[in-house]
C-alpha cells in the first residue's frame, strides 16, 4: 500500500485537475442589459422590484498541488439599454468616460460580480406600422440640430432602443423626438417637449 501511495502521488501531482471561476453579473437597472462572453450572448432582464442576476462559469485552467494559473483573462461586452461601463478614478469615482468592452480576470474557485447600475436615461421605439422608420432622430431645448439614434432602417415589427443623457436637479434637459417613415412622412409633432427624462428612465414610443 505504502508503494502505490507513493507511486500514485507524484502522478496526481503531474495530472492536475481543472478548476473553474464564476462570472456574476448583477443587473440593478430596471432595463435590460446585453452582454457577450466567449462567443455566447446573453439577454439580462431588468427589474423594479428585484435585482436579477446570470452567472457564467469561467474555465481556469489547471490547478496543481503546489501550483496553477492564478487567473483567467476574459474579454466582454456589456451595455444596457440604461447602462454603460465607466471609467473611475483612483478614488472609485466615475470620470463620465464610458464604453461597452472590457477584460475581466476569473480566479480559480471565486466568482468576480459585475454590478450594473444606470449611467443613463434611454428611449425606446416599437414599430408596429406597416412601414419601416428610415431615421430616427431627436433634438433638444437648447439645440436645434437633428441627432440621428438608427444607422440602419427600423423595419416594420422591430423594437429599437438608444440610451440618452438622464436630466439632473442641475441639468434638465427636454427631449423632441423625429420620426421619419420610408414614404417620406414625417412626424416631428406627436413624441414632443418630453421632460425628466431621469436616470434609468425610458421613454416609450409605439408606432401603429
Amino acid at each position: 500500500m505504502k508503494k502505490l501511495l507513493i507511486i500514485l502521488l507524484p502522478i496526481l501531482i503531474l495530472i492536475g485537475c481543472s478548476s473553474e471561476g464564476e462570472i456574476k453579473i448583477i443587473n440593478r437597472t430596471n432595463h435590460n442589459l446585453y452582454f457577450s462572453i466567449k462567443n455566447n450572448d446573453y439577454i439580462l432582464e431588468g427589474s423594479q422590484t428585484s435585482d436579477p442576476t446570470q452567472s457564467i462559469d469561467i474555465d481556469t485552467g489547471r490547478q496543481f498541488l503546489f501550483w496553477g494559473d492564478d487567473e483567467k483573462a476574459v474579454a466582454m461586452h456589456l451595455e444596457g439599454e440604461t447602462f454603460m461601463l465607466q471609467d473611475a478614478d483612483a478614488s472609485g469615482n466615475p470620470n463620465g468616460l464610458f464604453y461597452t468592452e472590457t477584460t475581466l480576470h476569473v480566479e480559480p474557485d471565486k466568482t468576480l460580480k459585475v454590478f450594473c447600475d444606470a449611467t443613463h436615461a434611454g428611449v425606446k421605439l416599437i414599430n408596429n406600422s406597416f412601414q419601416n422608420v428610415e431615421n430616427f432622430s431627436y433634438f433638444t431645448d437648447d439645440s436645434d440640430t437633428l441627432k440621428t439614434l438608427n444607422y440602419e432602417p427600423i423595419l416594420s415589427g422591430e423594437t429599437f432602443w438608444s440610451r440618452l443623457k438622464a436630466s439632473t436637479v442641475w441639468d434638465s434637459i427636454i427631449y423632441s423626438f423625429v420620426v421619419e417613415f420610408e414614404d417620406g412622412t414625417i412626424d416631428d409633432s406627436t413624441n414632443t417637449d418630453i421632460e425628466g427624462l431621469n436616470l434609468d428612465e425610458q421613454y416609450l414610443i409605439e408606432l401603429e
